[in-house]
């Protein structure tokens, strides 16, 4: 079996370090696009009780409660590639973060069952944006050679925003404060819109639309100084190698580009994380935990080791690289899983589980989880990064919505222990998949990674 390497022509730009400092926080704002993905996604969880209570609604009515943020941000993130590709990325961030600020507070002033889909629909399409353009942006205001960490401040915000969410539900659920917990949402909203308003855009948007001398200054703002010139001739140079439009997604030297990071994103979400995050507690409860008490205490815990990894993974993916990670990630999670499985056909002890999903979720945030993120904002050549970008994250909420709509159904049919074997199986397809078709980026420019794929098709076809 062959793997994939990219190999590079050029030096990548080094940014001066006192310019490291505007990078990163250009960075941090940025990211809180990832904070509001996160707390969205979860903070259901803790109101969808008082929720049932109170428009007095049937399962079915509180599934598709629950379930239509998911159709939002599958329309969103299906919109969202044109979008950013017309209008910017920062302004659509800057317009997603409004969107997170308005329709938050609707959710919360709602009055019934209509008002309140309605408002999460849309807060489900930000979601979806979000998912997409926060990623994109981070990746094309990074230097190569800390672009890994940056852009995977994206997950680790995501992962924070999760957290967040849990202890907020906890916080209010003694006074049934089910509104404040989608109200609060407005705070983050506040700052992303904020910080957008003083941000640059990217500079390899501004390239792409002629923008030159605009691309230049954001560049040198950006800390590249004399290689900023350097830059945005290679920039210009690989604009002019290709065409625009959906069709361009699959001429050669891009289909390969597209078919892996379509399927990185589908191995993200099939191989167990949302059954860790959304169903822990249903899973420690079946696996003989002492208490509801007690299993939701515990995935609170497995929530703060999924920050901690992430925050590893973001010293470690400019270090040992991204394809490294990506390997032992799914390497460990296959063990982890299958010990699980083997757990439950033995019937060991709920600790014992407890501690097996730790170890699942430690692999998961070291690797898979913020490294496909990362991979999907690099390997799409700027001409058609935006509309590449919203065909993998259309596929990562198809593939979400497929595993949180049939996991309760898999654990009737096959049992706890079929079940996460199932999954063990799918990371040990995505172990070989990564180990043959996964280039590495590190410390590459976009455009040297944009340029190898052409001879990666070669060499693989």
């Amino acid at each position: 079996m062959t793997c994939v390497n990219v190999n590079v022509t050029a030096p990548p730009t080094v940014v001066k370090p006192a310019a490291r400092g505007i990078v990163i926080l250009t960075a941090s704002v940025a990211a809180l696009g990832g904070l509001l993905f996160g707390y969205d996604t979860s903070v259901i969880s803790g109101a969808m009780l008082f929720l049932q209570t109170d428009f007095h609604l049937s399962d079915t009515q509180l599934e598709f409660a629950v379930g239509i943020a998911l159709a939002g941000a599958l329309v969103g993130s299906a919109f969202a590639g044109y979008s950013t590709d017309r209008w910017g990325r920062r302004f659509v961030l800057l317009g997603t973060g409004i969107g997170f600020a308005v329709f938050s507070v609707l959710s919360g002033m709602s009055v019934g069952l209509v008002s309140f889909s309605v408002a999460r629909f849309f807060v489900g399409a930000c979601i979806g944006v979000a998912s997409l353009v926060t990623p994109l942006y981070l990746s094309e205001m990074s230097p190569a050679t800390i672009r890994g960490a940056l852009v995977s401040l994206n997950q680790l915000a995501i992962t924070v925003g999760i957290g967040v969410a849990y202890f907020v539900d906890y916080s209010l659920a003694a006074h049934g404060s089910w509104r404040w917990m989608f109200m609060t949402a407005v705070f983050p909203a506040i700052v992303l819109v904020a910080g957008m308003i003083l941000l640059p855009e990217s500079p390899r948007w501004l390239a792409r639309k002629g923008f030159r001398d605009r691309a230049l200054a954001g560049f040198q703002r950006l800390g590249r100084g004399s290689g900023a010139e350097t830059e945005l001739r290679e920039i210009e140079r690989a604009l002019l190698e290709g065409k625009e439009g959906f069709l361009s997604l699959f001429r050669p030297g891009l289909r390969m580009a597209v078919f892996v990071g379509v399927a990185l994103a589908i191995f993200q979400q099939i191989t167990g994380i949302n059954t860790i995050i959304y169903y822990s507690p249903e899973i420690l409860r079946l696996s003989g935990y002492p208490s509801a008490k007690a299993a939701i205490l515990a995935a609170a815990v497995i929530g703060v080791v999924n920050i901690l990894t992430t925050v590893a993974s973001i010293v470690l993916v400019d270090w040992l690289g991204r394809r490294f990670l990506l390997l032992m990630s799914t390497a460990g999670m296959a063990i982890t899983l299958g010990l699980i499985g083997w757990s439950f056909s033995r019937h060991a002890a709920g600790v014992i589980v407890f501690y097996e999903m730790i170890g699942y979720i430690v692999f998961f945030g070291i690797g898979l989880g913020p490294v496909v993120w990362l991979l999907m904002a690099e390997i799409y050549p700027t001409k058609i990064r935006g509309q590449a970008m919203s065909l993998a994250t259309l596929s990562v909420w198809g593939a979400n919505g497929l595993v949180a709509g049939t996991f309760l159904s898999l654990i009737h049919a096959f049992g706890p222990a079929g079940t996460f074997s199932i999954f063990a199986a799918v990371c040990v397809l995505a172990f070989f998949f990564s180990l043959k078709f996964v280039p590495e980026t590190k410390g590459r420019t976009l455009e040297a990674i944009e340029r190898n794929w052409h001879d990666i098709e070669k060499r693989t076809s």
